[in-house]
């Protein structure tokens, strides 16, 4: 039985950055599951000190971009089984079921080779594992190649958690470790965060605007676009379930402009109208809106 105390796996983690090494612990499952959760902990921490901070300094240089996905793939339960369960299943045959040694590797290569190799492989894949995440964006602008390190060092670093964890247990923590962060990450946190946020209302003399926003596209829920738009200016909208990019492409055109990706209900009317660029004014109090040709 392995002591698996905070201390232990911090200083092997720590070592194991350094210089990987291909060896296995032997502990109960009860103390194999509290390791995933040290490290699910110790993650979010990172992301709170680390992660955000950076993301809102890489933010003053340039926009990350993203595809909006189809609405029929961004219900609970497609997100659950693509994000949660289907991509970090194959994520893991691709960049980690190789890194260790078993009886396929001993017919092609010595022990001490691999002992040799192992940590270029470890450094290799992790890397790789990040980098491929900058493919979530579709930015091709100098600068978002200067900077894809740092935007993608959320990745970068998971990827050597798993790494240590697919080694130090096996191939099924990993994948579980993965899982479970693609959870919170895609569904608990978003969720949590919508539940506490109220609906946005901006209200003055001359229009009321209003905008609930949604984690995930419901099926049985009807999806409705009406917009009253004339002589070009806007005196009434009403969306239900639509993304805010879908918003954005009906009244300006699409690809015009750009915003991040967010399922909104949203409700504005105006007895005297609104120019097309007065709503993006008043929309501008609440989101981000970029050119999407800068």
């Amino acid at each position: 039985m392995s002591n698996l105390s905070t201390k232990f796996i911090a200083l092997d983690f720590f070592n194991f950055l350094k210089k990987p090494n291909d060896r296995q612990i032997k502990t109960s499952t009860k103390d194999k599951i509290t390791l995933l959760f040290k490290f699910l902990l110790f993650e979010l921490i990172l992301t709170c000190i680390i992660i955000l901070p950076l993301d809102y300094f890489i933010d003053k240089f340039i926009k990350l971009k993203s595809e909006s996905l189809d609405y029929k793939q961004n219900t609970i339960y497609m997100v659950f089984i693509l994000v949660v369960l289907l991509i970090p299943f194959f994520e893991e045959i691709i960049f980690r079921l190789a890194l260790r040694y078993n009886s396929i590797f001993k017919r092609i290569i010595s022990r001490d080779k691999w002992n040799r190799l192992f940590p270029w492989l470890v450094y290799a894949f992790s890397i790789a594992f990040g980098l491929v995440h900058a493919g979530n964006y579709f930015n091709n602008s100098p600068t978002f190649f200067l900077l894809s390190p740092l935007i993608v060092l959320s990745q970068l670093s998971g990827a050597f958690v798993i790494s240590f964890i697919r080694v130090r247990l096996n191939f099924y923590y990993g994948f579980l470790y993965h899982a479970l962060w693609n959870f919170m990450a895609a569904i608990l946190i978003p969720t949590v965060m919508i539940l506490f946020a109220n609906p946005y209302t901006d209200k003055t003399a001359n229009y009321t605007l209003n905008i609930e926003e949604k984690v995930f596209f419901h099926m049985n829920e009807t999806q409705t676009t009406s917009l009253d738009l004339r002589k070009n200016k806007i005196y009434k909208i009403e969306a239900t379930q639509l993304y805010l990019q879908d918003i954005l492409n009906l009244i300006y055109g699409k690809g015009r402009y750009y915003v991040d990706e967010v399922i909104v209900d949203l409700k504005f009317s105006s007895k005297n109208g609104l120019s097309k660029e007065e709503f993006k004014r008043v929309l501008e109090k609440e989101y981000k809106i970029e050119n999407s040709f800068d």
